[in-house]
């Protein structure tokens, strides 16, 4: 049996898709810039995996190649990966430059859905 390399919990944004899937949605998006081969990324993106369906179908996440579009990494000015954005209304509202662990994630998270 096939494992699903791409859980439910989260969605994979490119230059493409980034405005209509981030920008234009209409609950709270957080994309995870972060790179295959990053050792960083590597201890993050299953912290983001995990904390993603805890919130499935209140906030939005998505992830982002940095190495693969770089387009969308330059606009959004990211200078270290990971980096996770959080955006509400087309617009960013709160950013995490490196390794944050789930439960930190979560208060962010928390604290940004009271904020906004």
């Amino acid at each position: 049996m096939k494992r699903n390399m791409m859980p439910d919990s989260y969605i994979d944004v490119s230059d493409q898709d980034f405005a209509e899937k981030v920008l234009n949605a209409q609950q709270m998006v957080l994309v995870n810039f972060s790179t295959e081969n990053s050792a960083a990324c590597k201890i993050q993106d299953p912290e983001f995996e995990a904390i993603s369906k805890e919130y499935q179908g209140r906030v939005t996440f998505a992830k982002l190649n940095a190495d693969k579009y770089g387009e969308i990494t330059n606009q959004w000015k990211i200078d270290g990966i990971p980096t996770i954005i959080f955006f509400k209304g087309g617009r960013e509202i709160h950013r995490i430059k490196g390794i944050m662990m789930r439960e930190r994630l979560r208060r962010q998270i928390e604290g940004a859905m009271l904020a906004n």
